[in-house]
């Protein structure tokens, strides 16, 4: 067997310091180019190979992200498309750039988790959130901390955060159902205290108002119960929007449940359009035409900002937008005249 390389041997061999040889291969900023080069073609002539752990006690990082995941009271948050779509996104950019990825559920018996200890304990580097409430109530208290976090579908002053913005895709469908004959949309929304519900809405009224469509939204929260409440607030009458367009794929089942116990057929009586693109909308029958949400996208480049963030402490905090666009698929179709 090949004897191992030791970093004395590849200091010798280079003419520098054991110290010097692993801020060399470190990129420190206090050895010069000239230097690293020396150092890096020599061990990489001998085959020198550093004792990762010890390359990150001197780099004084544990190469571990943190990603802080919403702890729900009536299912287990995997059981969502949403959330392994982007733990998707997270793995493949996080092995990459050679970090780890450890979950973290975001409250223990009801209460918030301290995620400061975290990072001063050396469990983790930095956090990614991977969705909170507009008003959650630790976002203050890490920034104060100047605990490097990035959130996703969410904002808050003075931090990274990476989005989705609703506008492409939002306007492909009104564009589309437009076409249609569709000059009368309903809209069931998702859940305003989040982002991505906010925006969605927004985007939608500010659309629907430019292009000359008639509006009616309901309120809803993203989830499938919401979608058949709502499609009952607007349909019931009999003299309803002839297209309903949703905050989430999950609400738009349940306009489709709502549907099949009424007798209604999607889309020979009601189009619908709903939001994100995961699993459910592809799996829906009709299929569900929808405004696709880049989720594994965004969960690589939380990543990559989390990354610069620890690298660059001091760089101004950046808000990223993806855009969006529309799927077609079956469940929108011409209007019936009458």
């Amino acid at each position: 067997m090949r004897k191992k390389v030791s970093r004395a041997e590849v200091a010798k061999e280079a003419g520098v310091a054991e110290s010097t040889v692993s801020r060399a291969l470190n990129d420190s900023t206090l050895i010069t180019d000239t230097v690293k080069l020396r150092v890096k073609e020599v061990a990489a002539r001998l085959g020198y190979i550093p004792n990762r752990q010890a390359v990150l006690l001197a780099s004084n990082r544990t190469m571990r992200i943190g990603l802080v995941v919403k702890t729900y009271k009536s299912f287990p948050p995997f059981s969502r498309s949403y959330f392994h779509r982007l733990l998707d996104g997270v793995l493949q950019k996080a092995e990459e750039l050679g970090y780890s990825i450890t979950i973290v559920l975001d409250r223990k018996n009801d209460k918030f988790k301290e995620l400061g200890e975290l990072i001063y304990s050396r469990e983790v580097d930095g956090l990614i959130f991977a969705v909170a409430p507009l008003d959650d109530e630790r976002f203050p208290s890490l920034v104060r901390q100047n605990i490097p976090f990035v959130m996703i579908n969410n904002y808050y002053k003075d931090s990274d955060c990476i989005n989705c913005d609703p506008y492409d895709g939002t306007l492909e469908a009104l564009i589309h159902l437009k076409a249609l004959g569709h000059n009368s949309i309903g809209y069931i929304t998702g859940d305003g205290n989040y982002w991505d519900g906010m925006k969605r809405l927004e985007v939608f009224n500010c659309l629907a108002e430019e292009h000359g469509i008639s509006t009616v939204v309901t309120e809803g929260n993203f989830s499938r119960r919401s979608g058949f409440e709502g499609a009952e607030n607007l349909l019931r009458s009999g003299k309803g929007p002839t297209a309903i367009m949703t905050g989430s794929d999950r609400c738009a089942l349940g306009v489709i449940e709502y549907c099949e116990e009424t007798g209604l057929n999607i889309p020979e009586h009601v189009s619908l359009v709903g939001f994100d693109d995961l699993g459910p909308a592809r799996d829906a029958v009709p299929g569900l035409s929808t405004i696709h949400n880049p989720v594994v996208t965004m969960g690589a480049e939380a990543v990559v900002l989390l990354d610069r963030r620890l690298n660059n402490p001091d760089e101004k905090p950046a808000s990223l937008l993806i855009g969006s666009t529309f799927i077609e698929r079956q469940s929108t179709g011409i209007r019936k005249s009458g």
